[in-house]
């Protein structure tokens, strides 16, 4: 009885040590992942300064606060959360990290692809990037800042090269090119995929890529089909939805059903949209 008893439990001990851990930063659905990123916002203890009711309104924030947050021309505003905050899933703290240390400026061939040694379940390879990346993101309703992509109007060298290629083919002719920024790459990627479906997406200085997690930890199973971050390739900014661009509720971080996404200040719902920055870029 006390051998069979002690092999049991050598059998659980052993099982219990191949098997993935539990996720420390679980989000159980989006409403969870929207309630758990709203409460990592900066400033840190700013709870009564910066109370849910005012992601809509720029104006009644103390200054601390928008100096922490980003205003934009559709009235809503965006929390900045710390990169490093333990509420960030894995993966995502992972793929934002890389794309914090990119490099825009380089006119190198050889460095499109973000930095791969950056820890966490991935390994961030070309593969790994030609499967997180997708079209152009439109800005349509002013959810994200304005850019000036004003340089890129002249560039069309690359347009007739790619305009065949798949993505894993774009991404890596893009990356063997010198003699342009990184910038203008994405620029480039962005202009190949602003067809989706039948709708043609404006380009704006942001590309999309989905959230990868790995499956066996399940930190956040709604990760492939709602978690988005969008990139801002002009600025090297990290704007992320878990939600699939929903705006949610003041009130209990639920999606908001007002027509067309169209939240306003004086509304009852915020910005679908975080901003992820290294932690000395979310207090300033």
């Amino acid at each position: 009885m006390k051998r069979a008893l002690f092999a049991l439990c050598s059998i659980v001990i052993l099982n219990s040590l191949a098997s993935p851990a539990v996720a420390e930063n679980k989000w159980l659905n989006p409403q969870d992942a929207i309630s758990q990123l709203w409460s990592g916002r900066s400033p840190v203890g700013q709870g009564k300064e910066w109370p849910v009711d005012q992601c809509n309104n720029w104006g009644a924030l103390p200054e601390d606060v928008q100096t922490a947050s980003t205003d934009t021309l559709s009235g809503l505003v965006i929390p900045t959360v710390g990169v490093n905050r333990a509420i960030l899933t894995t993966g995502l703290q992972q793929m934002a990290k890389s794309l914090l240390a990119y490099d825009l400026a380089t006119l190198e061939a050889g460095h499109f692809y973000p930095p791969d040694d950056i820890d966490g379940p991935f390994a961030l390879n070309p593969a790994y990037w030609q499967n997180a990346a997708r079209s152009p993101h439109g800005n349509a309703l002013d959810h994200l800042p304005v850019l000036d992509i004003s340089g890129f109007d002249n560039e069309i060298h690359m347009t007739e090269v790619l305009k065949t290629q798949n993505r894993a083919e774009v991404m890596n002719t893009l990356n063997q090119t010198g003699g342009m920024t990184n910038s203008q790459r994405w620029n480039y990627y962005a202009a190949r995929f602003s067809k989706v479906g039948q709708e043609n997406i404006p380009l704006t200085g942001y590309v999309e890529f989905t959230q990868m997690e790995d499956q066996w930890d399940d930190q956040y199973a709604f990760a492939a089909a709602d978690g988005r971050i969008v990139y801002d390739y002009v600025n090297n900014r990290i704007y992320y939805t878990p939600a699939h661009y929903k705006q949610w509720k003041q009130d209990d971080f639920t999606p908001d059903d007002t027509p067309a996404y169209g939240c306003t200040p004086e509304g009852t719902c915020c910005d679908p949209f975080f901003k992820i920055a290294n932690d000395q870029q979310a207090t300033q």
